[in-house]
């Protein structure tokens, strides 16, 4: 209750200093050019259009020393969350970082581009939708079962059947990928695909020979460095180092993960030396900056505030037997009617930049040309636009269901958004959920929910990333009618990372983007900076994250001298 009272009286303030923000808002979603970072791009990337805002790590400021006296051997990590399975493939969040050092790909990416093969020793193009991979011999599952081409076929028909998450095997073509001996495999894409690379790089591999359907999601088996100690769900996962794994032994011998949702038990964690490692809310990143024994590591990473519109037939917001343009005029009331500086300002600490197109500026396929495309993102905040809206739809005087994922961060912008739709005559009831209910609630067709809001990434750094996936992986907005025209939509879009000729697959680009905004299928709100804390006695030179997934490459963690 004092959280919503605090949050109230805050947005207050704010609404009264208009001025203050104006200039903010006002300007196009980039950073100051004294802080522009390299533009190395993944060699995936084409070389026109490549954006110079790419995200880059952030020095900490007088890195501090290490303060443990004797050789460490355990590194102790906050999560926030837990979706309850182990099994990379049904997995978004949370434990996934874990599980990044149990299992492994055929090839990974570091954040600044560099292809990194795996469990794949190299490879052969053969054609524009054919790459022949040599895998690495010698490799062992963690039961000691020996890895082989049998285990990556098997993997890659597993994937497919795991819903959403198929989409880290979309450039991966089940149908005519063959073994050709136990260590060469023809990889056949569906056809040329613009985010092969990357997007494959998430693509774990499990142990045929051992897999059980009734245990593998809590017992996991992979090639990685460490292996599973002790879980228990919503509490912790201990993963203990191989001595007998393949490549070359990590650092740190025990990796504990402590699943911790509330913000303040992470920074209490930190001050008392439990945790060597935590996000922290940037609230707090001034207070946690001033521990002794700990350095922060900040940078806009892709992490972007969401908020999209249940398609199904539930929803407030469908389009499904509704008046199309009443629909949109609704949809274009709730954006108008939120002040992205604001939530930048309440939950980020003012870290962060307003966004003026659906995807980050940050992807490799963006161009400035994609700021304010469209008319809503070019009007943006405007309060008085918003009533309009509400008034000549319908909305205003209605009650509609905002769905979160019950993290304390998502809870908050859940009530200052209730806050800003309160001046346009909505009422929002909140409804918070779990991490693992949201995750399967947001693409249901049968969700009970009107808006939903969230935190996202750019997985593959690309803007037809999020316009193609988004929408094709959602069960319900794929149904027919789901939004005008999405029957043409579902042609479209999937040319933009499937056309070979630069200039034409731009043009797919442009045409999908305007109409995905100018449907209002979903909005992007703002952008703001990821912060983790990390224990001085970690090298903070080693720290590297994970292109896809984003999380830390805690396999690549190296103690302080």
């Amino acid at each position: 209750m004092k959280t919503r009272k605090l949050v109230a009286i805050l947005l207050c303030l704010v609404i009264m200093l208009p001025m203050l923000f104006a200039c903010n808002s006002s300007t196009d979603n980039q950073q100051p050019s004294t802080n522009q970072p390299s533009t190395t791009q993944p060699s995936d990337a084409p070389s026109p259009g490549a954006s110079p805002f790419a995200p880059q790590p952030s020095a900490a400021e007088d890195v501090k020393p290490p303060v443990s006296a004797d050789a460490r051997d355990t590194l102790t990590i906050a999560v926030d969350n837990d979706a309850g399975s182990l099994s990379p493939a049904h997995m978004t969040g949370g434990l996934y970082s874990a599980m990044e050092c149990v299992f492994e790909p055929l090839w990974d990416f570091t954040e600044d581009g560099e292809l990194i093969p795996v469990l794949m020793e190299s490879y052969e193009v053969l054609g524009e939708d054919l790459w022949r991979v040599k895998l690495r011999q010698g490799v062992t599952f963690s039961n000691g079962n020996v890895f082989n081409a049998d285990d990556v076929i098997f993997s890659l028909k597993f994937w497919k059947t795991v819903g959403v998450n198929a989409v880290r095997v979309q450039s991966l073509d089940d149908t005519r990928t063959a073994k050709i001996d136990d260590y060469t495999i023809d990889l056949y894409q569906p056809y040329f695909y613009l985010m092969h690379n990357t997007a494959a790089s998430m693509f774990m591999i499990y142990d045929e020979e051992s897999f059980d359907e009734s245990r593998f999601s809590l017992n996991p088996i992979g090639t990685g460095p460490y292996v599973m100690k002790e879980y228990v769900t919503n509490s912790h996962l201990f993963l203990e180092r191989r001595d007998d794994y393949w490549g070359t032994l990590p650092d740190v011998q025990f990796l504990n993960f402590r699943v911790v949702a509330e913000p303040a038990q992470i920074v209490n964690g930190l001050s008392t030396g439990a945790f060597d490692v935590g996000r922290v809310q940037l609230s707090d990143y001034a207070h946690v900056n001033s521990f002794d024994g700990f350095n922060i590591h900040s940078q806009t990473r892709g992490g972007g505030v969401q908020l999209w519109f249940n398609a199904g037939h539930k929803g407030f917001f469908t389009f499904i037997d509704k008046d199309p343009q009443t629909v949109r005029e609704m949809r274009y009331a709730i954006f108008h009617a939120i002040d992205p500086q604001v939530i930048i300002n309440l939950l980020y600490e003012g870290r962060g930049r307003p966004m003026y197109c659906q995807a980050p500026d940050f992807c490799q396929d963006f161009e400035p040309a994609f700021n304010k495309l469209t008319s809503t993102y070019a009007e943006g905040y405007n309060v008085d636009l918003a009533k309009q809206y509400a008034e000549s739809s319908g909305l205003a005087g209605s009650s509609v269901t905002m769905m979160t994922n019950g993290l304390p961060t998502m809870v908050m912008l859940a009530e200052i958004l209730q806050n800003m739709l309160a001046q346009i005559g909505v009422t929002v009831v909140i409804q918070n959920t779990d991490p693992a209910t949201f995750n399967t609630e947001q693409y249901s067709k049968e969700a009970d929910y009107d808006i939903r809001v969230g935190e996202g990434i750019a997985p593959n750094w690309r803007v037809a990333d999020a316009l193609v996936n988004g929408v094709r992986y959602s069960e319900a907005l794929t149904v027919p009618g789901a939004f005008p025209n999405n029957d043409y939509y579902l042609e479209l879009a999937p040319k933009t990372i499937n056309t070979f000729d630069d200039a034409q697959r731009r043009e797919y680009l442009l045409e999908t983007l305007t109409m995905f905004q100018e449907e209002a299928i979903g909005y992007s709100l703002c952008l703001y900076e990821t912060a983790y804390a990390v224990s001085s006695d970690i090298d903070f030179n080693s720290l590297r994250f994970n292109l896809c997934s984003g999380f830390i490459r805690y396999k690549d963690v190296k103690w302080a001298s």
